[in-house]
Formats: structure tokens, sequence, C-alpha cells
């Protein structure tokens, strides 16, 4: 059941209203007043950790706004944050949160109506008009709503307000071999050195980061983030399942690229986690293998990585199969190696526990599954890389990729609720005379699943996708009918 129906209002009015916004506002449960207490709730837990000022930007401009050719099929264009925040999808707001303000702690700004814009590209939230102002404020739930225009002087006049004339706002920055950096490229930059500008020449002290304060409470999930993952999974994997049993309809990598997002995206409005990687024999060795077009013959492996979106929930999975439908003896051992690996890393997960602890659980088990498995009965093999290929997880969340862009949460212990993903690998090119026969390949395998860390262990929320021999091969032998 979608969220939206079960969160929905049952003032028809606002219904009819949303209806008529375009589907990239407000995504996450729907409108109305259950969703409305979520999101009020969040804005709640930040402004009491933060106890100051706070403004977060919204992405000033969508694809194809700023770079024109760069225009892409994108239904969720929004700064995590305020999606997490508001449920607001839509570029240039601006959210800011007033912890010590009496009357009005929370104002959201947003551009004025523009119909001729609207006639282009939908309904966009927008003030300017009595029934425009009116919209906003009933189906986000925030009484207090602005032109963005108007910005900086309300800034100004809050800031001045505040005893301690302190100001936060998000940007992404860790530590890197020893040192503090921050990614300088993106929209948060730009809007923390717009704010740095305007508080030295309002002889205000220097801006404060948020980004700890804001990632502890976003990166556990709750309930309805949970379930909306499983409906990404759930989806996910049906899509994968009906392309396995089609396979043998499938020539080139592209055309099973189009196979399986089709079937995604006829299942869900809310779009692809990422492209999709679809790669095929010596293919599967590039990590972020784009291209997708090359024929394959049917004594390769290939490795897909895929996904779809739920609200603002994602499912990141891999997959490796065999093209022929069966796995060759050589192609078993080391597909066997990578799938204990993954075992053995869902058995460590838990609370308290590090990333980087399960990275070591991960790449030991490959070592000695290659030493005891492959090379003890006469494989050789040469490897793409030292040590290890990647890390074996990654949070999600409001992201695909969530979290400290540097990973530096790898060496803090987990928390419940945060959702990582189990993804070992093995790379390279092997060789193996078995029962008189040669097998001699250039092999990429991945296999990925999504876990939800709890107290003592964790959720896969990936358990219902195919991924052992037996799954696999099953579903690729009953030939669905075209």
């Amino acid at each position: 059941m979608r969220f939206g129906r079960v969160y929905a209002s049952n003032n028809i009015k606002l219904m009819r209203t949303l209806k008529k916004i375009h589907t990239g506002i407000f995504r996450d449960g729907g409108a109305g007043a259950f969703a409305q207490r979520r999101f009020r709730e969040r804005r709640k837990k930040l402004m009491m950790k933060e106890g100051r000022l706070v403004a977060i930007a919204g992405v000033p401009y969508g694809p194809g706004g700023k770079t024109t050719w760069a225009y892409a099929h994108c239904p969720t264009y929004q700064e995590p944050a305020i999606m997490y925040l508001t449920g607001v999808n839509q570029n240039n707001v601006i959210l800011l949160l007033d912890p010590n303000s009496k009357i009005s702690d929370e104002i959201l700004f947003v551009d004025d109506r523009d119909r001729l814009m609207e006639f282009w590209d939908g309904v966009r939230f927008g003030v300017g008009d009595e029934q425009s102002l009116r919209e906003v404020q009933s189906v986000t739930g925030i009484r207090d709503v602005r032109s963005v225009r108007e910005f900086k002087d309300v800034l100004k006049e809050r800031l001045f307000k505040q005893k301690k004339k302190n100001l936060g706002t998000l940007w992404l920055e860790g530590t890197r071999r020893g040192k503090t950096c921050a990614i300088t490229t993106d929209h948060n930059y730009d809007f923390k050195k717009k704010l740095a500008g305007w508080l030295r020449s309002w002889n205000a002290p220097p801006l404060k980061n948020i980004m700890k304060n804001h990632f502890e409470l976003r990166l556990p999930l709750d309930k309805y983030d949970v379930a909306n993952a499983r409906k990404a999974q759930e989806i996910t994997g049906n899509g994968f399942k009906v392309m396995l049993k089609k396979f043998r309809n499938f020539k080139n990598e592209c055309q099973v690229q189009g196979f399986l997002e089709g079937q995604m995206l006829m299942q869900s409005p809310y779009g692809l986690s990422y492209p999709s990687i679809v790669a095929s024999g010596a293919n599967a060795n590039i990590l972020h293998y784009i291209k997708n077009d090359d024929d394959f013959s049917k004594d390769e492996m290939m490795l897909i990585d895929f996904g779809v979106r739920w609200m603002t929930m994602h499912a990141d999975i891999t997959r490796t199969f065999p093209v022929s439908g069966r796995f060759n003896p050589m192609q078993k051992i080391l597909y066997e190696i990578v799938l204990k690996a993954q075992v053995a890393v869902e058995k460590k997960a838990r609370a308290g526990v590090m990333i980087d602890a399960l990275n070591k659980v991960c790449w030991d088990k490959i070592s000695h599954g290659l030493a005891h498995n492959f090379v003890a009965v006469g494989g050789k093999f040469k490897l793409q890389y030292e040590g290890r290929p990647h890390g074996v997880s990654h949070l999600m969340g409001e992201q695909e990729h969530d979290g400290d862009p540097f990973r530096n949460y790898s060496r803090q212990p987990m928390k419940s609720g945060w959702m990582i993903s189990n993804e070992p690998g093995l790379y390279g090119e092997f060789r193996l005379r078995l029962n008189g026969k040669t097998y001699d390949e250039k092999i990429g395998i991945r296999i990925e699943d999504n876990l939800v860390i709890t107290s003592d262990g964790c959720m896969n929320l990936s358990d219902k996708i195919p991924k052992t021999i037996k799954q696999i091969e099953k579903l690729m032998a009953s030939r669905q009918a075209d």
C-alpha cells in the first residue's frame, strides 16, 4: 500500500490541491496531518540540538538549469536535508529555523508564483497571492511562508534578535589523510560562502556547521523509511526475477538495461536510485562501468548493479550470474567465495560494530576462500587491485550514498536504524583446470544487499531477491514465455 493513502487528509479540497501539484513536490508520505507532523518533529529535533538560528538551502536549479545541455530525467532533484526536513522537492527553496523565536520558529522561503513557467513545467509552490500562500501552508504545514527574495533581510533581522548572534548551515566536510577538507563544488558550499560574506559585513560571529547534528538525526531510519526501503527492494527484486526469466531473449547489455529499468519504472513513479551498471565478461572488472552496450557470449558472467526509489528511499542491489544460465565449475567456486563473505558480513553487522570491522571480515574471508577453495585445487589468479577493491559498506538513506562523503563514519560505531550496503566483490583474471577442462576468464563478481542495523543484528531488506546459485539457475531455466 502506498503510504500517501494512509497519511492523506480527509480534506477533499486539500487532496484536490495535491493532485494538481507536480509529482515532484512533497513526495515522502503524501499530504495530510501525519506527514506534516512527521516533518515538523524532525525540524524540532534539529532546533533542539542546534539551539541557534539555522538556514539550509535547497538546490537552486534543476537538471539543465545551470549546464543547459545536462538535462536528465530525475524525479527527485533536491538537497536531501531539505527533503528530510520538509518533504519539498522543488528548486530554490530555503528553510530558516529559529528555536529562540516565540512567534515563528520556522520559515519556508519559496519563489514567487510564476504561472507562465507552470505552463511549461507544471504547478510549483509559490507565493505572491493569498491563494498560493494558503496552498503552500496547507500542504506543508509550515505557517510562515515567504518569498525567497526576502531571505537576506529576514535573516539579518532574526540574527540580530539572537543573544549570541550565531548562525548555522550545512556543508559537507571531513578528514582525508589526516587533513580537514570539504566538498567545495556543490550548492551547499556556495550557500555557505554567501552566508559567510553576509556575516562578515554584519560583524557577526563565523558560521557553524550543522552537519554532525543533522546526520545524527537523519541517518537512523524511522519505521516509515524502512517500509519505503522495503517497497523499493520489492520492486527492484521483481524486475530482476522477470529479467532472469526473459534473459534468453537478450543479446547485448543495452537490451538487458532497457528491460530491467522498464520493469522497475513501471512499478515506481520515483525514478531509479542511480544509473544502472550492466557489465558482461571483462567489463565487470570496471567498477563503475556505464557504457552498457557490448554484446555478450554464453560463456561469460554478467554483473548488474541496479535499483529503484520508493518515495525518498532507495534499493541498491548488485547481482552476478552466468549468461548461459548455469555456472561453470570455476565460476561456481569464485561465486561461492564472494557469497560466503557476504553472509559473514551480515552475521557481524549490528549496532556498536564499525564498518571498518565489517571490511576486515569481508576481505579476510575472500582471501581465505581464494587460498583454500581456489588455489588449493590448482587455480591461479591475478586481481585488478591490491588489498581490497572497495569498501564493503556505505550508508544509505535520503541519498543512495548518504552521510559524510569522506566516509569517516566507517570508523564510528554503527547505530540502530542505519541502513548500509553489504557488497563484497572479486575482480580479476582467473584460470583453473578441472576434470580435464581448462577455464580461463576475466571475471567480476559482486553481490550486494541492503541491511538495516538493529541492536542485536540487522534486517536484510534484500533477502527476497535471488542470489544463491540454485535460485539463479532455477529462474534462468524457467524460460518465461514472451
